[in-house]
């Protein structure tokens, strides 16, 4: 049987951990520069959802130099804009300059403001998450149990903070194969985000998402089928039937379904997904490719399937 695992929407489309650290203050403030970068922050930001990885990069590093001469190399801004080009770095595949760039903000953030504070945490979770993306998840996994401990210490179990981490350990998790602990994590971060954000909520729905994924790859089948088509009928009727989070849930509902040998209802998903996002992002992207690749990959375990199926009949019949 095929494996169930599927590239979790964290990974896949939505996952730009863009961490602002905008907030940090100076020991010995001075009047704030003009900021006359923003317009151009944006336009990176925009760059990143749309995972255009290394044209982010080059206006944040654009940023960066404005920065240093504007504000210098201490300023809060600086060090924010900082963050986000290491993040982009990372994302664009320089994972290791982006490693030493973020653990040096880690010190100096540590030092300024001291290890329980937003700057320095949201530093970490950034770090965190680029371990994850680089397949060092184990590494990742302690990195957030640590900043987690510290979330709720400070803010208690009930803050949406508190469950953003737990939803990112459970990625972590899941990316070690650990995943029970991950089903843990995304429960418990399911209890929070229904009750400050609501059911329908674009990030409930993705917590429930990771929460079904797991459970599929924990041989929970027929509770991840279930509660992905709850999903898709969510965001179908909330967002209509070509949304990109629509057409990413037929995906993987394909891929869960097909792991199970369930292949002819698979290849419904399967089939709806490639060609909403051929239409969409067009044959050649990354996401179109994979669709594509899912249904032939499905269309050939059927025909192994009904070949096996033909093969027996014929010898019970003689």
């Amino acid at each position: 049987m095929r494996s169930t695992r599927v590239p979790r929407f964290l990974g896949f489309v939505f996952g730009l951990a863009i961490v602002s650290v905008a907030s940090a203050a100076e020991e010995q403030p001075a009047a704030p520069a003009p900021d006359t970068g923003d317009a151009r922050r944006e336009h990176a930001h925009k760059l990143m959802t749309q995972a255009q990885y290394a044209e982010a990069r080059a206006e944040f590093q654009a940023l960066v130099n404005e920065d240093l001469k504007v504000r210098g190399e201490q300023d809060a801004k600086t060090l924010s804009d900082r963050l986000e080009l290491a993040i982009t770095r990372g994302k664009s595949g320089d994972s290791i300059k982006a490693e030493n760039e973020m653990r040096d903000l880690v010190d100096i953030f540590e030092r300024r403001r001291g290890p329980d504070q937003d700057e320095t945490l949201n530093c970490r979770t950034a770090l965190a998450s680029l371990l994850c993306d680089v397949g060092r998840s184990h590494e990742a996994v302690d990195e957030y149990r640590e900043i987690l401990e510290r979330r709720e210490r400070t803010l208690g179990t009930d803050d949406l903070k508190v469950a953003r981490l737990r939803h990112l350990l459970g990625d972590a998790y899941s990316a070690s194969a650990e995943y029970a602990s991950a089903i843990e994590q995304y429960e418990k971060a399911e209890v929070v985000f229904e009750k400050n954000l609501g059911v329908e909520n674009a990030e409930t729905l993705l917590n429930r998402s990771n929460l079904a994924l797991s459970k599929g790859e924990h041989h929970q089948f027929e509770a991840s089928q279930r509660e992905l088509k709850e999903i898709l009928a969510v965001r179908e009727r909330l967002l209509g039937p070509d949304d990109l989070s629509v057409l990413l849930t037929c995906y993987e509902i394909g891929r869960v379904l097909g792991g199970y040998g369930r292949y002819e209802e698979a290849l419904t998903y399967a089939i709806r997904a490639q060609d909403g996002l051929m239409k969409r992002l067009g044959p050649a992207t990354r996401m179109a490719v994979r669709a594509q690749q899912l249904c032939k990959e499905i269309r050939a375990d059927l025909k192994g399937a009904q070949t096996s199926k033909s093969s027996v009949e014929e010898a019970i019949s003689k």
